[in-house]
């Protein structure tokens, strides 16, 4: 799966630039701030030149793969975007749902290529895998440059520190059960008021919660058998760590010790694909 780019070669480029002279004009205006913005610490020094050639080639492949759901101008209205439930990102406002860094703050360039390349299940967001490199790089470029917020020094940080092992009990059935258990019990307590107690989506606060943007959003139904931000168990322990910036979601990073939120991980894959509607 998954969308090709049409960018193939220099003289490509050259082409739509002497048919666009608008954008290059637009694009030479913005050349001197280009090195203020984008992904913290991770890009290196470049050449006025090439801050030019990479933003154009970035809004080239924008334009091709993008625009239609995000828009012109990346305010997340492109011409498919209406009568969408999970409405496409605007990314004038800077903010960004998947991330590895604190709630509140900008995602790093992974967290971008990771939401890229995957996608994000149940929206109309597809998998990106057939993109080349080059041009993964040059979309992200131009992506950082749509907001503001990628000049606020107080929006950057650093990724939370997350587990790349797993708990030795989560290969162990009886041990596991007992984490379930406990995750139950703390989803409970912290978690049921918007997710339900069957992890439904259905809590007695799900109703009449507002994103960021202003959309009307309804709290992840757990037991569904897919989740936005990724069905592995590190998937899941990101997003219950770091939160999802721009809804009621709040990262747990910080109130929660980590084999609490592997309890909580453990608690919902028990219960995917339970959800109304799916089989069991």
């Amino acid at each position: 799966g998954g969308a090709r780019s049409d960018f193939g070669s220099i003289g490509d480029l050259t082409a739509w630039i002497m048919i666009d002279r608008q954008s290059l004009l637009a694009a030479g205006i913005v050349c001197a701030t280009l090195a203020v913005c984008g992904v913290r610490g991770e890009e290196p020094e470049r050449a006025p030149s090439e801050e030019l050639r990479l933003y154009l080639q970035g809004r080239y492949v924008y334009e091709r793969q993008c625009l239609d759901c995000h828009g012109e101008r990346g305010r997340g209205d492109g011409p498919w975007s209406e009568g969408l439930t999970s409405r496409p990102r605007n990314f004038r406002s800077g903010v960004f749902k998947f991330r590895t860094t604190p709630f509140g703050k900008l995602p790093v360039k992974a967290d971008l290529e990771r939401t890229i390349r995957a996608g994000i299940s149940g929206t109309a967001m597809p998998t990106f895998t057939n993109l080349g490199n080059q041009d993964l790089e040059a979309v992200i470029y131009y992506i950082t440059r749509l907001s503001r917020a990628w000049k606020d020094e107080s929006l950057r940080a650093e990724p939370v520190q997350l587990p790349t092992t797993l708990p030795d009990w989560f290969a162990h059935q009886e041990e596991k059960e007992k984490h379930v258990e406990r995750g139950s019990a703390l989803f409970g307590a912290s978690c049921a008021l918007c997710h339900g107690e069957g992890g439904h989506g259905d809590g007695p606060a799900a109703g009449g919660l507002v994103d960021f943007w202003g959309h009307v959003v309804s709290p992840a139904a757990l037991s569904a058998e897919h989740h936005k931000g990724g069905d592995s168990p590190f998937d899941l322990y990101r997003t219950i760590a770091t939160g999802l910036n721009g809804t009621p979601m709040r990262g747990y990073a910080d109130i929660l010790g980590k084999e609490q939120i592997w309890d909580l991980v453990a608690w919902i894959e028990s219960i995917e694909g339970t959800a109304p509607g799916e089989p069991n």
